[in-house]
């Protein structure tokens, strides 16, 4: 295991992946500072509620498409090179297929820690009232990473089997819209089943606007453990129907 996850790094040490990565993060703390900063001041005592609803609906525009370039960025190689079939000659088919995941798994472990970063940075340049809380950062990251992992999954399966990547990209770029819209969905089997829709689902964070004071207030909701286990049985399903499909797949 140590060989291939030394010739995957190596393949993808050209390939800009971090220059992708630190591009939608620096464009998510713009966009997170242009936010906070139409507030007003009683409502940035609340800040750091603010951002864990913010991010996630964030996530839900940007990172599908992101996503889709990382796993084409990461599978491209093989497919455009056409050395799919040497490496299979070479590991285990189904070995190439899971070092594909972990790398990923770690950039996008990387990108979320760094998110993180960003909850500390805004909370020291705004100076937020109310405390951050540990259990927060911890839903935060489990819906984060999770979620984002599911997609980048679904994606490396489809740039395996497209050579072309722009339909897999197509494809993420769907998936932001359906995100996006599914904010606006009733809770349902139909939201349950669309991967792109678990940013909101798993949201554990809400808000109230009154009409007349025009106050946004912030609050906890229940962490959707229902949700959470759906979508870690919807992870490992999509793993062993994706690797089972690549592994039949013809090179």
């Amino acid at each position: 295991m140590q060989r291939e996850w030394r010739t995957e790094w190596i393949k993808v040490r050209y390939r800009k992946v971090g220059l992708l990565l630190m591009a939608f993060l620096m464009l998510i703390f713009l966009w997170v500072s242009w936010a906070l900063s139409r507030n007003t001041k009683e409502e940035m005592a609340d800040g750091y509620r603010m951002i864990f609803l913010q991010l996630p609906m964030i996530h839900t525009i940007l990172a599908p498409t992101m996503l889709a370039m990382l796993a084409s960025r990461l599978c491209d190689a093989e497919v455009k090179g056409d050395t799919l079939k040497l490496l299979c000659t070479l590991e285990h088919k189904g070995r190439l297929f899971d070092m594909k995941l972990l790398m990923g798994a770690c950039y996008l472990a990387l990108f979320v820690f760094a998110e993180v970063g960003i909850l500390f940075i805004q909370g020291a340049i705004y100076h937020f009232q109310r405390p951050l809380e540990p259990v927060q950062i911890l839903f935060f990251v489990l819906q984060i990473y999770l979620v984002s992992f599911a997609i980048f999954l679904l994606q490396v399966v489809l740039s395996f089997f497209f050579e072309n990547q722009i339909l897999p990209l197509a494809i993420g770029l769907l998936g932001s819209f359906v995100g996006l819209f599914s904010w606006f969905f009733a809770n349902g089997i139909g939201k349950l089943v669309l991967i792109w829709a678990y940013y909101s689902q798993l949201c554990f964070v809400a808000f109230d606007w009154e009409k007349e004071t025009r106050v946004i207030t912030y609050y906890n909701k229940p962490f959707d453990v229902f949700s959470f286990a759906l979508l870690i049985v919807l992870l490992v399903a999509g793993y062993v129907i994706g690797k089972s499909l690549f592994l039949r797949k013809e090179i």
